[in-house]
């Protein structure tokens, strides 16, 4: 086993993959359905011929996450599978921003993917309503399994952005919107295996922010907030945007990094 994971971690660093020895680990760990800390007490034990599809698999750059199946956000882990955009550390930013909010909140996931927006808000502020929408089937359900396996009160409707959600009103509605510009350069893993309608918004990489200036204001109480994220270099651009379209930039908030990665915005 020692000797797989220096030959696996050389393979990972090759293909210019990070933390390649944790992944080789976690790849390990996953195929003997032991966690890393049996791993370093039992350098003996034999690598199982699983290991080495997964290694193989992930040398084609397919995402960790949906070799294993899940990825942590917020302390918690998150199922996740090909179609459903991976959780990122950094959109914890909008989980943040949110939960600054006091009182009684109702709130809307708009996109919800995973659910690791909604269910995250729903275990953090047990006494908010919850709602996540999506207009894909298969992130609806992946949601919902989540928000059952971690014990949260989510309700799921589906719905292409407002369009199946009526006359409904929200004290809060938060978005992590695609904003990638189609002619962007990602990495491998990405392009290739996570859903492209999660991630490409149009040539601009604008545009669902822009219908989102347009459509939003409606669907807000009369004290409401619209709470989204930004891709890097991006929040100055959303602000004028929405800014234009007769709304107030209440706050940016940084990420840890500290990019203005979340923005809170209020209809004029």
């Amino acid at each position: 086993m020692t000797e797989w994971l220096a030959a696996a971690a050389r393979g990972l660093a090759d293909q210019g993959i990070p933390s390649s020895r944790l992944e080789a680990e976690v790849l390990l760990s996953h195929a003997m359905n032991v966690d890393r800390v049996w791993l370093a007490a039992h350098p003996e034990a034999a690598t199982p011929a699983y290991a080495d599809k997964l290694l193989v698999r992930r040398l084609r750059h397919e995402p960790l996450a949906y070799l294993t199946g899940w990825r942590e956000f917020y302390g918690r882990r998150f199922s996740v599978q090909p179609g459903v955009l991976i959780p990122r550390q950094e959109t914890e930013t909008l989980v943040a921003a949110a939960l600054e909010l006091a009182g009684d909140e109702t709130v809307l996931d708009l996109g919800t993917g995973s659910g690791c927006l909604a269910v995250t808000l729903a275990l953090e502020r047990p006494g908010w309503r919850i709602t996540a929408s999506d207009v894909s089937p298969l992130a609806l359900d992946i949601a919902r399994k989540n928000a059952r396996a971690l014990g949260a009160e989510v309700e799921f409707v589906l719905s292409d952005r407002f369009a199946g959600l009526a006359e409904r009103a929200w004290d809060l509605v938060v978005c992590n919107p695609p904003y990638v510009a189609s002619g962007a350069n990602l990495d491998l893993e990405i392009s290739r295996h996570e859903p492209p309608e999660a991630l490409y918004s149009g040539p601009s990489g604008y545009e669902f922010y822009e219908l989102l200036a347009k459509e939003a204001a409606p669907h807000l109480t009369a004290t409401g907030r619209l709470t989204v994220e930004a891709g890097d270099g991006m929040a100055s651009g959303i602000a004028d945007l929405f800014r234009s379209n007769r709304w107030k930039v209440e706050r940016m908030v940084p990420d840890l990094g500290g990019t203005a990665r979340a923005l809170v915005l209020r209809p004029r």
